[in-house]
């Protein structure tokens, strides 16, 4: 026997329910900022004296490895390269299940920069290779200009059936979500003084240039970094073992 045709809207019971998300980490250092901040503006001071008209590089010490390297012997860097290798370890152990027993702070790899920008100062989209995490502390943020995230799940979008939107949700504080109410496209976060973010060194970001009346009072400082740590390797004393280190001694061939 069928069920009668009904002239009612019977929508049946189901809930949509999120799956393979991103894992991010956020977090606050409380590393007394003002040194810092005076800091990070004298090294960038000083690439801008070595390129002062290459708008594309003069904002940064990534460049300049002598400048880039000279942030090291900062007492606040010090600190703040044992407290975010730390808290790598949480992360990736808790989120991952990484084993991090054999490790030592020494066996992480931390390569990290300096960015200053103003007036229309921006990174176009990229990723960051050879790491495993990545991030960036928010020295000076202004809460002005944005880190923008692009999702992944770039496939999920196929389906759109309206234009992009910008969403707040709740839980997510300073972030604006741009897509529709099932499948998120972008994510800016606007990040406040002394706050980082860390995340899987494949996702794609832009800082875009700021898009307010230009004023001298513009200013974004920030430390960006890259982890990766030493792993164990494991069946690697199969078959008969072989130094690489003379595949470019030509005297060898």
């Amino acid at each position: 026997m069928t069920r009668p045709t009904s002239n009612r809207y019977e929508p049946a019971r189901a809930e949509v329910f999120k799956v393979f998300p991103t894992p991010m980490l956020r977090g606050v250092l409380d590393i007394d900022l003002n040194p810092v901040i005076e800091d990070c503006r004298s090294l960038v001071a000083q690439v801008k004296e070595n390129c002062p008209d290459d708008y594309g590089q003069n904002y940064t010490t990534y460049f300049d490895q002598d400048l880039r390297r000279a942030m090291y012997e900062f007492e606040w860097f010090k600190e703040f390269s044992d407290r975010i290798k730390d808290t790598y370890i949480v992360f990736i152990n808790d989120t991952f299940e990484h084993q991090t027993n054999y490790l030592t702070r020494n066996d992480i790899h931390l390569f990290s920069w300096i960015n200053r920008y103003e007036g229309h100062h921006h990174h176009e989209v990229h990723n960051h290779v050879d790491s495993f995490m990545s991030g960036t502390w928010y020295i000076k943020a202004g809460n002005t200009v944005p880190i923008k995230f692009f999702s992944p799940n770039i496939l999920a979008t196929f389906s759109h059936g309206t234009t992009d939107r910008k969403i707040s949700r709740e839980g997510f504080p300073n972030i604006e979500f741009n897509g529709v109410n099932g499948v998120d496209q972008e994510m800016c976060v606007f990040p406040t003084d002394g706050e980082f973010l860390l995340w899987p060194s494949y996702m794609q970001h832009t800082v875009p240039a700021n898009q307010l009346k230009m004023d001298d009072k513009y200013e974004r400082i920030s430390l960006s970094f890259n982890l990766k740590h030493k792993l164990i390797l494991d069946e690697n004393t199969t078959g008969h073992n072989l130094s690489y280190g003379n595949l470019n001694d030509t005297s060898q061939k």
